[in-house]
Protein backbone atom coordinates (compact mmCIF):
# COMPACT_ATOMS: atom_id res chain seq x y z
CA UNK A 1 0.00 0.00 0.00
CA UNK A 2 1.14 3.09 -1.53
CA UNK A 3 1.04 5.44 2.48
CA UNK A 4 4.60 6.55 3.02
CA UNK A 5 5.16 3.65 1.89
CA UNK A 6 7.29 1.05 3.89
CA UNK A 7 4.83 -2.46 4.90
CA UNK A 8 4.95 -0.52 8.56
CA UNK A 9 3.04 2.61 6.99
CA UNK A 10 0.47 -0.18 5.41
CA UNK A 11 -0.05 -1.87 8.99
CA UNK A 12 -0.38 1.39 10.96
CA UNK A 13 -3.57 2.02 8.10
CA UNK A 14 -4.78 -1.32 8.88
CA UNK A 15 -4.78 -0.38 12.79
CA UNK A 16 -6.80 3.04 11.58
CA UNK A 17 -9.34 1.00 10.03
CA UNK A 18 -9.15 -1.67 12.50
CA UNK A 19 -9.60 0.56 15.96
CA UNK A 20 -10.80 3.27 14.60
CA UNK A 21 -8.22 5.77 15.80
CA UNK A 22 -9.53 8.09 13.61
CA UNK A 23 -13.33 9.61 13.72
CA UNK A 24 -15.25 9.11 10.32
CA UNK A 25 -16.44 6.59 9.70
CA UNK A 26 -19.69 5.89 7.93
CA UNK A 27 -22.52 3.39 6.95
CA UNK A 28 -22.35 1.47 3.81
CA UNK A 29 -23.95 2.08 1.21
CA UNK A 30 -27.67 0.70 1.64
CA UNK A 31 -27.73 -1.54 -1.62
CA UNK A 32 -24.32 -2.84 -1.19
CA UNK A 33 -23.31 -4.28 1.69
CA UNK A 34 -19.47 -5.26 2.88
CA UNK A 35 -18.06 -8.65 1.92
CA UNK A 36 -17.54 -11.69 4.13
CA UNK A 37 -18.41 -9.52 6.95
CA UNK A 38 -21.67 -8.69 9.05
CA UNK A 39 17.40 16.35 -7.83
CA UNK A 40 15.50 18.61 -10.58
CA UNK A 41 15.11 22.19 -11.82
CA UNK A 42 13.49 24.66 -9.59
CA UNK A 43 11.03 25.45 -12.72
CA UNK A 44 9.22 22.38 -11.25
CA UNK A 45 8.04 24.82 -8.44
CA UNK A 46 8.04 28.16 -9.81
CA UNK A 47 5.44 30.18 -8.28
CA UNK A 48 6.07 29.14 -4.71
CA UNK A 49 7.07 31.88 -2.99
CA UNK A 50 4.42 34.34 -2.40
CA UNK A 51 2.10 32.61 0.11
CA UNK A 52 -0.03 34.52 2.29
CA UNK A 53 0.01 31.93 5.53
CA UNK A 54 -2.43 32.86 7.66
CA UNK A 55 -2.58 31.80 11.21
CA UNK A 56 -6.37 31.00 12.00
CA UNK A 57 -7.69 27.52 12.73
CA UNK A 58 -10.53 28.14 10.54
CA UNK A 59 -11.38 26.96 7.02
CA UNK A 60 -11.03 29.54 4.51
CA UNK A 61 -14.08 30.08 2.40
CA UNK A 62 -11.96 32.57 -0.29
CA UNK A 63 -10.72 29.39 -2.48
CA UNK A 64 -7.85 31.78 -3.78
CA UNK A 65 -5.73 29.50 -5.12
CA UNK A 66 -6.43 27.18 -8.01
CA UNK A 67 -8.69 24.02 -7.92
CA UNK A 68 -6.36 21.22 -6.30
CA UNK A 69 -6.03 17.95 -8.50
CA UNK A 70 -6.53 14.96 -6.24
CA UNK A 71 -6.14 11.49 -7.60
CA UNK A 72 -8.24 8.91 -5.29
CA UNK A 73 -8.15 5.27 -6.06
CA UNK A 74 -7.22 1.98 -3.72
CA UNK A 75 -3.77 1.11 -2.56
CA UNK A 76 -1.46 -1.04 -5.61
CA UNK A 77 -3.65 1.30 -8.61
CA UNK A 78 -1.09 2.52 -10.78
CA UNK A 79 -1.98 5.90 -8.50
CA UNK A 80 1.72 6.97 -7.24
CA UNK A 81 2.98 6.91 -10.68
CA UNK A 82 -0.03 8.65 -11.94
CA UNK A 83 0.10 11.42 -9.80
CA UNK A 84 3.32 11.58 -10.15
CA UNK A 85 3.05 12.50 -13.93
CA UNK A 86 0.34 14.61 -13.53
CA UNK A 87 2.31 16.58 -10.95
CA UNK A 88 5.35 16.71 -13.62
CA UNK A 89 3.12 19.07 -15.71
CA UNK A 90 4.65 22.64 -15.96
CA UNK A 91 1.18 24.13 -14.67
CA UNK A 92 1.02 21.81 -11.74
CA UNK A 93 3.42 21.11 -9.02
CA UNK A 94 3.02 17.93 -7.19
CA UNK A 95 3.34 17.06 -3.68
CA UNK A 96 4.18 13.61 -1.89
CA UNK A 97 1.11 12.33 0.15
CA UNK A 98 -0.09 14.83 2.80
CA UNK A 99 -1.95 11.95 4.61
CA UNK A 100 -3.57 15.31 6.15
CA UNK A 101 -7.14 14.26 6.55
CA UNK A 102 -7.07 11.38 8.92
CA UNK A 103 -8.11 14.09 11.91
CA UNK A 104 -9.59 17.33 11.88
CA UNK A 105 -6.86 19.38 13.42
CA UNK A 106 -2.80 19.45 13.14
CA UNK A 107 -2.72 18.59 16.66
CA UNK A 108 -4.36 15.30 16.62
CA UNK A 109 -2.53 14.46 13.29
CA UNK A 110 1.16 15.30 15.08
CA UNK A 111 -0.17 13.26 17.48
CA UNK A 112 -0.97 10.29 15.64
CA UNK A 113 2.11 10.74 13.51
CA UNK A 114 4.28 10.35 16.93
CA UNK A 115 2.37 6.85 17.73
CA UNK A 116 2.07 5.10 14.37
CA UNK A 117 5.12 3.02 12.86
CA UNK A 118 5.89 3.60 9.47
CA UNK A 119 6.68 6.50 7.45
CA UNK A 120 2.81 8.18 6.87
CA UNK A 121 4.75 11.73 8.31
CA UNK A 122 7.39 11.83 5.49
CA UNK A 123 5.23 12.85 2.44
CA UNK A 124 4.12 16.30 4.32
CA UNK A 125 7.73 16.67 6.17
CA UNK A 126 9.12 16.20 2.73
CA UNK A 127 7.11 19.00 1.28
CA UNK A 128 7.38 22.01 3.86
CA UNK A 129 10.92 21.11 3.92
CA UNK A 130 11.20 21.98 0.00
CA UNK A 131 8.49 24.67 -0.20
CA UNK A 132 9.40 26.32 3.09
CA UNK A 133 13.00 25.67 3.51
CA UNK A 134 14.08 25.14 0.30
CA UNK A 135 15.62 21.58 0.65
CA UNK A 136 15.20 17.91 1.60
CA UNK A 137 18.06 17.50 4.08
CA UNK A 138 17.70 15.78 7.51
CA UNK A 139 18.34 19.84 9.15
CA UNK A 140 15.37 20.85 6.41
CA UNK A 141 13.21 17.71 8.27
CA UNK A 142 14.08 19.18 11.56
CA UNK A 143 13.11 22.71 10.45
CA UNK A 144 9.80 21.62 8.36
CA UNK A 145 8.62 19.63 12.06
CA UNK A 146 8.88 22.59 14.38
CA UNK A 147 7.04 24.76 11.47
CA UNK A 148 4.45 22.68 12.16
CA UNK A 149 4.84 22.06 15.66
CA UNK A 150 3.87 25.99 15.72
CA UNK A 151 1.04 25.67 13.60
CA UNK A 152 -0.48 22.63 15.24
CA UNK A 153 -3.71 25.08 16.47
CA UNK A 154 -4.41 24.94 12.85
CA UNK A 155 -7.40 22.37 11.42
CA UNK A 156 -5.94 19.87 8.64
CA UNK A 157 -8.09 21.73 5.80
CA UNK A 158 -6.61 25.10 6.15
CA UNK A 159 -2.57 23.19 6.27
CA UNK A 160 -4.45 21.85 2.86
CA UNK A 161 -5.33 25.46 2.02
CA UNK A 162 -1.88 26.72 3.31
CA UNK A 163 0.01 24.38 1.10
CA UNK A 164 -2.33 24.69 -2.13
CA UNK A 165 -1.57 28.91 -1.62
CA UNK A 166 2.30 28.62 -1.09
CA UNK A 167 2.54 26.42 -4.88
CA UNK A 168 0.15 29.13 -6.44
CA UNK A 169 -0.15 29.66 -9.29
CA UNK A 170 0.31 26.04 -9.78
CA UNK A 171 -2.18 23.29 -9.37
CA UNK A 172 -1.75 21.19 -6.21
CA UNK A 173 -1.90 17.52 -7.70
CA UNK A 174 -2.11 15.38 -4.34
CA UNK A 175 -2.53 12.17 -3.40
CA UNK A 176 -3.02 10.31 -0.21
CA UNK A 177 -3.77 6.57 -0.06
CA UNK A 178 -5.19 7.03 3.36
CA UNK A 179 -8.22 9.60 2.73
CA UNK A 180 -9.98 7.15 0.51
CA UNK A 181 -10.29 4.91 3.77
CA UNK A 182 -12.82 6.05 5.34
CA UNK A 183 -15.80 8.48 5.00
CA UNK A 184 -14.81 11.12 7.54
CA UNK A 185 -11.50 11.53 5.60
CA UNK A 186 -13.26 12.10 2.19
CA UNK A 187 -15.57 14.63 3.82
CA UNK A 188 -12.77 16.58 5.15
CA UNK A 189 -11.19 16.94 1.61
CA UNK A 190 -14.51 18.25 0.44
CA UNK A 191 -14.07 20.85 2.61
CA UNK A 192 -10.75 21.76 2.50
CA UNK A 193 -10.98 22.60 -1.30
CA UNK A 194 -14.81 22.50 -2.94
CA UNK A 195 -13.62 23.36 -6.39
CA UNK A 196 -11.42 20.53 -6.19
CA UNK A 197 -11.02 18.09 -9.25
CA UNK A 198 -11.14 14.58 -8.25
CA UNK A 199 -10.07 12.21 -10.73
CA UNK A 200 -11.25 8.42 -9.52
CA UNK A 201 -8.43 6.17 -10.77
CA UNK A 202 -9.11 2.48 -11.39
CA UNK A 203 -7.43 -0.78 -11.51
CA UNK A 204 -8.83 -4.28 -12.32
CA UNK A 205 -9.69 -6.11 -8.92
CA UNK A 206 -7.07 -9.14 -9.80
CA UNK A 207 -4.28 -6.94 -10.44
CA UNK A 208 -4.80 -4.82 -7.79
CA UNK A 209 -5.90 -7.81 -5.18
CA UNK A 210 -2.88 -9.72 -6.30
CA UNK A 211 -0.39 -6.89 -5.61
CA UNK A 212 -1.52 -5.80 -2.33
CA UNK A 213 -1.28 -9.44 -1.32
CA UNK A 214 2.04 -9.51 -2.33
CA UNK A 215 3.02 -6.36 -0.48
CA UNK A 216 1.31 -7.46 2.70
CA UNK A 217 3.05 -10.92 2.20
CA UNK A 218 3.36 -13.02 5.65
CA UNK A 219 1.62 -10.12 7.98
CA UNK A 220 -1.95 -11.41 7.45
CA UNK A 221 -2.06 -11.14 11.92
CA UNK A 222 -2.31 -7.46 11.45
CA UNK A 223 -5.38 -6.83 9.04
CA UNK A 224 -8.13 -5.55 10.03
CA UNK A 225 -10.89 -8.17 11.12
CA UNK A 226 -13.22 -6.45 8.58
CA UNK A 227 -11.07 -6.74 5.68
CA UNK A 228 -11.27 -10.53 6.24
CA UNK A 229 -13.61 -13.41 5.25
CA UNK A 230 -15.49 -14.66 7.83
CA UNK A 231 -16.99 -18.05 6.55
CA UNK A 232 -13.60 -19.35 6.94
CA UNK A 233 -12.10 -20.73 9.81
CA UNK A 234 -9.96 -18.98 10.53
CA UNK A 235 -11.41 -15.95 8.64
CA UNK A 236 -9.39 -15.23 5.45
CA UNK A 237 -7.62 -12.09 4.70
CA UNK A 238 -9.20 -11.03 1.04
CA UNK A 239 -8.54 -7.80 -0.35
CA UNK A 240 -10.95 -7.66 -2.50
CA UNK A 241 -13.18 -6.44 0.15
CA UNK A 242 -10.75 -3.47 0.72
CA UNK A 243 -10.97 -3.17 -2.93
CA UNK A 244 -15.22 -3.00 -2.92
CA UNK A 245 -15.54 -1.22 0.31
CA UNK A 246 -12.54 2.14 -0.86
CA UNK A 247 -14.64 2.56 -4.15
CA UNK A 248 -17.66 2.83 -2.44
CA UNK A 249 -16.54 5.16 -0.13
CA UNK A 250 -15.27 7.26 -3.63
CA UNK A 251 -18.20 6.89 -4.72
CA UNK A 252 -20.60 7.86 -2.25
CA UNK A 253 -18.08 10.74 -1.53
CA UNK A 254 -18.38 12.01 -4.85
CA UNK A 255 -22.52 11.68 -5.02
CA UNK A 256 -23.10 15.05 -4.24
CA UNK A 257 -19.80 16.70 -6.57
CA UNK A 258 -20.54 18.25 -9.43
CA UNK A 259 -19.97 16.02 -12.30
CA UNK A 260 -17.54 18.79 -14.17
CA UNK A 261 -14.97 18.36 -11.08
CA UNK A 262 -15.21 14.70 -11.36
CA UNK A 263 -13.32 12.29 -14.34
CA UNK A 264 -12.73 8.35 -14.02
CA UNK A 265 -10.02 6.76 -15.72
CA UNK A 266 -8.59 3.26 -15.74
CA UNK A 267 -5.02 3.06 -14.66
CA UNK A 268 -3.92 0.29 -17.08
CA UNK A 269 -5.68 2.42 -20.10
CA UNK A 270 -3.15 5.63 -18.58
CA UNK A 271 0.16 3.27 -18.65
CA UNK A 272 -0.73 1.92 -21.96
CA UNK A 273 -1.75 5.04 -23.59
CA UNK A 274 -0.12 8.07 -22.01
CA UNK A 275 -0.23 10.64 -24.73
CA UNK A 276 -3.98 10.27 -25.13
CA UNK A 277 -5.24 9.62 -21.79
CA UNK A 278 -2.76 12.39 -20.27
CA UNK A 279 -3.61 14.80 -22.68
CA UNK A 280 -7.40 14.05 -21.53
CA UNK A 281 -6.63 14.62 -17.86
CA UNK A 282 -5.00 18.06 -18.31
CA UNK A 283 -7.79 19.30 -20.38
CA UNK A 284 -10.34 18.70 -18.35
CA UNK A 285 -8.36 20.19 -15.21
CA UNK A 286 -7.66 23.57 -17.57
CA UNK A 287 -3.91 22.42 -18.05
CA UNK A 288 -2.09 23.25 -21.18
CA UNK A 289 -1.81 20.44 -23.64
CA UNK A 290 0.85 21.14 -25.96
CA UNK A 291 4.33 18.84 -26.66
CA UNK A 292 6.00 20.39 -23.72
CA UNK A 293 3.56 19.62 -21.40
CA UNK A 294 3.14 16.30 -22.73
CA UNK A 295 7.12 15.57 -22.39
CA UNK A 296 7.46 16.99 -19.09
CA UNK A 297 4.64 14.70 -17.62
CA UNK A 298 6.15 11.57 -19.10
CA UNK A 299 9.03 12.54 -17.38
CA UNK A 300 8.31 12.24 -13.83
CA UNK A 301 11.76 11.09 -12.50
CA UNK A 302 12.73 14.99 -13.21
CA UNK A 303 10.57 15.87 -10.19
CA UNK A 304 12.39 17.05 -6.90
CA UNK A 305 10.07 14.86 -5.06
CA UNK A 306 10.60 11.94 -7.07
CA UNK A 307 13.32 9.92 -5.29
CA UNK A 308 14.22 8.71 -1.72
CA UNK A 309 13.99 11.46 0.53
CA UNK A 310 16.69 12.10 3.82
CA UNK A 311 16.69 9.35 6.20
CA UNK A 312 14.51 11.20 8.78
CA UNK A 313 11.79 11.28 6.05
CA UNK A 314 12.80 8.99 2.98
CA UNK A 315 9.47 8.05 1.52
CA UNK A 316 5.86 9.98 1.34
CA UNK A 317 4.88 7.64 -1.83
CA UNK A 318 5.77 4.17 -2.83
CA UNK A 319 9.33 3.27 -2.24
CA UNK A 320 9.64 1.30 -5.40
CA UNK A 321 8.26 3.93 -7.46
CA UNK A 322 11.04 6.13 -5.76
CA UNK A 323 13.54 3.99 -6.55
CA UNK A 324 12.77 3.78 -10.18
CA UNK A 325 10.77 6.74 -10.61
CA UNK A 326 11.37 6.56 -15.06
CA UNK A 327 8.28 6.11 -16.73
CA UNK A 328 7.94 3.30 -19.08
CA UNK A 329 4.51 2.56 -21.17
CA UNK A 330 3.10 -0.81 -20.71
CA UNK A 331 0.19 -3.12 -21.82
CA UNK A 332 -1.24 -5.06 -19.11
CA UNK A 333 -1.88 -8.58 -19.63
CA UNK A 334 -5.34 -9.77 -19.87
CA UNK A 335 -7.12 -10.49 -16.80
CA UNK A 336 -10.97 -12.16 -16.12
CA UNK A 337 -13.23 -11.83 -13.59
CA UNK A 338 -13.93 -14.79 -13.77
CA UNK A 339 -12.42 -17.99 -12.18
CA UNK A 340 -10.37 -18.83 -8.53
CA UNK A 341 -8.53 -16.56 -6.56
CA UNK A 342 -4.81 -17.59 -6.19
CA UNK A 343 -4.91 -15.36 -2.88
CA UNK A 344 -7.58 -17.99 -1.21
CA UNK A 345 -6.84 -22.00 -0.21
CA UNK A 346 -10.92 -22.38 -1.02
CA UNK A 347 -10.23 -21.13 -4.24
CA UNK A 348 -13.31 -19.12 -4.74
CA UNK A 349 -14.22 -16.28 -7.00
CA UNK A 350 -15.06 -12.58 -6.88
CA UNK A 351 -18.35 -12.34 -4.85
CA UNK A 352 -21.38 -10.89 -6.66
CA UNK A 353 -20.40 -7.17 -5.45
CA UNK A 354 -17.17 -6.79 -6.57
CA UNK A 355 -18.23 -8.58 -9.88
CA UNK A 356 -21.31 -6.10 -10.10
CA UNK A 357 -18.79 -3.27 -9.22
CA UNK A 358 -15.89 -4.07 -11.73
CA UNK A 359 -18.24 -4.49 -14.50
CA UNK A 360 -19.86 -1.37 -13.99
CA UNK A 361 -16.04 0.06 -14.59
CA UNK A 362 -15.87 -1.28 -17.75
CA UNK A 363 -13.91 -4.70 -16.51
CA UNK A 364 -14.43 -7.92 -18.01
Amino acid sequence: MQLGCTSDSVHALWRVHRHGQCPGAGPCHPTQRPVGVCPQSPRRLRGVAWCRSGRGGAVSTALDFPPPLVVLSPPRSFSSLTSAMLGAHPQSAGLPELQLFMTDHMDQLLKFFALSPGNLQDGLLRSVAQLYFGEQTDASVDQAKGWLAERRHLSTAAMFQLLARKVAPQVLVEKSIATVWRPGFLRRLKQAAPHARYLHLLRHPRGQCSSLVNMIGHREDSVAADLKDHSTDPPTFDPQIAWLQIHQNILRALSDVPAEQIMRVRGEDVLADPERHLTEIVRWAGMRDDAEALDAMLHPERSIFACIGPPSAPYGSDPKFLENPVFRPQQSKPQSLEGPLPWRDDLTGFVPEVLEQARAFGYR
